[in-house]
């Protein structure tokens, strides 16, 4: 994508235990009773190899959990059993078969992968899976590796769907872990136009700093006005007709908090303050490879937030883009007036039936939830479930929290002199962040996703991760769990 290509797939036909090549063949293999199932594939392997996997279990040497390996050679080949513990669901292949991606991709540059058994859905879980957790961020390193080439043996994988949403989440990830130096806010969006330019059914258009200011995008203008690298509003729109579907991400390529700046420890991780505009880029991507029927815009409002004499301050009363005045209380609240401008404008002068932002808005989010869920604000039902149901079936795990109107009087108590605050009390903060945002919606269906944890991913995260994660960066989350609702809207 901007850096990392998925590795290639193609189909091979024969059976992996006769043909030649490729010499590094992936097998699924369930689990019953604490022990493998030895049927199929399975079975015959045992049977060529003497008995090696039947005795494997015996001496409880591999049990088949999940993410559980177990590798030897065998007639010039090396086979790498990979758990998936009962089968039973597409997170169990997912995570199973991107257990063994990490264990091959950078010690070989060709495997195949057995997928007999398997029907539709897990067929292509199991190798989104397997291609998620062959990502590999070398491009800044020094030596690079070979690029991992897959084929895959029966199965019903439909690459149709499967690479569609591999580019996408590969797409975020690139975007959420690049280094602000390398990805300042005009480069980022002249990436994106020029990757976007190759599908004839998307338009991208940047709006630049000055248009920014004449145009009165207020919080963004405010936001980015600090740091040489000025702020940028990208608009992205895929034309699959139906429904008018507005995505807004927040995307801040660096967050030092402003003039109220961070402590030096809670600033280590802020390039990847810009995962939902990450994950928003990744989405367009995959819902126009895949055709989806939905008129979708993405907004990304890309900006960073340092200290400078030019810096917005504290007690500043700004005006945002729909008009509406906004006291300064804090200037690390900043992410809710970059995307608020977006929302806006995704109302009234996009006219979106419905909007959804993905924002890394808030520590309450991460403290409340942990560090692998994201924050569900909607005051619609049947969105909220839409959501839930897609999470159930992609695995990135989310959670509802109240539009607590209880709450909503702060903001505008603590504004000063202007119509609200961008902060509200000490405690809910997540509250306060989706209360403030769902005002600039002006009435449209709206969905607040804070992705503060699951976005950022690393620190604690990686060691309690699903296996797909990419270690200590970014995961690009986001991308599956929003295609699938948008899947669901098409049709609905």
């Amino acid at each position: 994508m901007i850096y990392t290509v998925p590795p290639s797939v193609l189909k091979l036909d024969g059976d992996p235990l006769e043909v030649d090549k490729p010499k590094v063949v992936i097998i699924p293999v369930k689990q019953r009773a604490d022990k493998p199932v030895i049927e199929g594939i399975v079975k015959k392997l045992d049977e060529v190899s003497g008995g090696l996997v039947s005795k494997s279990a015996e001496t409880g040497l591999f049990k088949a959990k999940r993410g559980e390996l177990y590798t030897f050679p065998l007639n010039g080949k090396i086979f790498l059993l990979a758990g998936v513990g009962k089968g039973e669901n597409a997170d169990d292949y997912r995570r199973g078969l991107a257990k063994a991606a990490k264990q091959v991709v950078d010690k070989h540059e060709e495997v195949a992968v057995e997928l007999s058994g398997l029907n539709a859905e897990f067929s292509n879980e199991a190798m989104i899976g397997f291609l998620l957790g062959a990502y590999m961020l070398d491009h800044f390193k020094s030596e690079k590796k070979a690029k991992l080439r897959v084929v895959y043996h029966h199965g019903e994988v439909n690459l149709d769907y499967v690479k569609p949403i591999v580019e996408g989440v590969y797409l975020a990830r690139d975007i959420a872990n690049a280094p602000p130096n390398d990805l300042y806010p005009e480069r980022l969006a002249e990436k994106i136009k020029d990757l976007f330019s190759s599908l004839p059914n998307v338009d991208v258009e940047v709006f630049n700093y000055d248009r920014l200011v004449k145009e009165g995008f207020g919080g963004i203008v405010n936001v980015g006005r600090g740091s040489k690298y000025k702020p940028v509003l990208v608009k992205i729109h895929y034309k699959g007709g139906g429904k008018k579907i507005a995505l807004v991400g927040k995307t801040l390529v660096f967050d030092a908090g402003g003039i109220q700046v961070k402590p030096s420890h809670s600033m280590t991780d802020m390039y990847a303050d810009k995962a939902g505009g990450a994950a928003v880029a990744g989405i367009l991507w995959a819902a126009a490879k895949l055709g989806l029927q939905i008129d979708l815009y993405g907004l990304l409002g890309v900006a960073i937030n340092t200290l400078d004499g030019e810096s917005y301050l504290p007690s500043y009363v700004i005006k945002m883009w729909d008009g509406t005045k906004v006291d300064i209380g804090h200037t690390d609240a900043e992410g809710r007036l970059v995307i608020a401008d977006a929302i806006a404008y995704a109302a009234k002068e996009i006219g979106a039936d419905v909007i959804i932002d993905l924002a890394t808005l808030t520590g309450a989010a991460v403290v409340a939830l942990g560090p692998l869920i994201a924050a569900l604000f909607t005051r619609d039902k049947q969105l909220e479930n839409t959501f839930r149901d897609a999470s159930e079936e992609t695995g990135e795990l989310i959670w509802p929290l109240p539009m607590a109107d209880v709450y909503k009087p702060l903001l505008t108590k603590n504004a000063r002199l202007g119509d609200i605050s961008n902060v509200g009390g000490r405690w809910g903060g997540a509250i306060y962040g989706a209360l403030f945002l769902e005002k600039f919606s002006h009435g449209k269906k709206f969905v607040h996703v804070d992705i503060a944890g699951p976005g950022i991913g690393g620190g604690e995260a990686s060691s309690i991760a699903p296996e797909y994660w990419p270690g200590r960066h970014a995961p690009g989350y986001g991308v599956r769990l929003v295609i699938s609702v948008l899947q669901k809207l098409a049709t609905s």
